[in-house]
């Protein structure tokens, strides 16, 4: 096996290669030449060339993955890590896909991991993923009705479902909370101090004006970038991603350990989000018991759970929490596409 890193020039035999193996349909974003070409080879501020991995054969392409630059910021001190994305193995070559992944870990020195197949969860720990804690998926209907119109798959669960939301959704109503409001930002407006920072009981991720213009320069996903504002005060910020009927607070951030802050951050965003019309999801992500209670105050439902899981431990973060977000990997632009609901 040869183990080496694309380039823009491998972008239709990765293409097809990631097609078979995940059984994409034509057209699909996953496949598409910008997207790839954004997501693999485009110059990000925290990593230099090439983000996309293969292990090949006599040529062929037998494994691949790529990987999504993550900083953590823990005691004073930043960690350069990354999260795998888009892991696939031909399963004629039996074994390849792991050594792959031990190859990019040999390079790269500390991963994260979330979610993932059921073959992929299996694999993690042989490679020596512990895990950490859990990533907790929320959601929360909006037009429950035309949500339903629009739902590709129907089963004998779709009846209760929509009623389920109908009842969700005018039991908890959309609405700005007391003082608080969002206005659209440029990502160089936000002061240094606003910007992610460790506390006791968590470490971060690190944001910069830099990675947002990376984000913001997406050519398939649209994503917007807002600023939070508490009274007069700017009090943090968040981001949109803006797939088919789906709106994800792909990032927010507040500097406060006050649950109340959190709950009004996510309501705030919740509400922006849902002025576009066409909007009848939002979702968010949270791993920490801050961003988890914020979010069930403010009316949003946990959908789902997974593990998060660090390589090769979860010594680097010294026993806090990890405040992880959609735009440390690529979630919020997964089924850019296609409509897919967690209500």
């Amino acid at each position: 096996m040869d183990f080496r890193l694309t380039t823009q020039r491998d972008a239709a035999a990765l293409a097809d290669f990631l097609g078979r193996v995940f059984q994409s349909p034509k057209g699909a974003l996953l496949l598409d030449e910008k997207h790839m070409a954004w997501k693999y080879w485009t110059n990000r501020p925290d990593w230099e060339g090439s983000r996309s991995f293969t292990a090949e054969h006599l040529g062929a392409i037998a494994a691949h993955a790529a990987v999504w630059p993550v900083r953590l910021r823990v005691s004073g001190r930043e960690i350069s890590a990354v999260h795998l994305i888009d892991w696939a193995a031909d399963r004629k070559y039996k074994g390849v896909g792991i050594w792959l992944l031990r190859q990019i870990a040999a390079k790269v020195g500390m991963m994260v991991a979330t979610g993932g197949s059921e073959v992929a969860r299996g694999i993690l720990p042989v490679i020596g993923f512990r895990p950490h804690s859990q990533l907790h998926r929320f959601a929360r209907p909006v037009r429950p009705l035309g949500q339903a119109l629009t739902r590709v798959e129907r089963n004998w669960k779709f009846p209760a479902r929509l009623l389920r939301n109908i009842s969700w959704d005018l039991s908890h109503p959309l609405s700005l909370p007391h003082g608080w409001s969002a206005r659209p930002l440029a990502p160089e407006q936000i002061p240094e101090g606003l910007w992610p920072q460790p506390f006791a009981v968590a470490a971060v991720t690190a944001r910069s004006p830099e990675f947002y213009r990376y984000v913001l320069n997406s050519p398939s996903v649209r994503h917007a970038f807002f600023g939070l504002q508490k009274g007069s005060e700017l009090a943090g910020y968040f981001c949109l991603a803006f797939a088919p009927h789906v709106a994800r607070i792909a990032d927010l951030w507040l500097p406060s350990s006050n649950v109340e802050d959190w709950c009004a951050g996510y309501r705030t965003a919740a509400v922006l989000a849902a002025r576009e019309k066409r909007v009848y999801e939002v979702s968010a992500w949270a791993s920490t018991a801050l961003g988890i209670e914020g979010l069930s105050r403010a009316g949003f439902m946990l959908c789902e759970r997974s593990t998060l899981s660090l390589f090769p431990d979860a010594k680097m973060v010294e026993g806090r929490e990890l405040h992880l977000q959609m735009l440390d990997s690529d979630a919020s632009f997964v089924s850019g596409d296609t409509v897919s609901y967690l209500t």
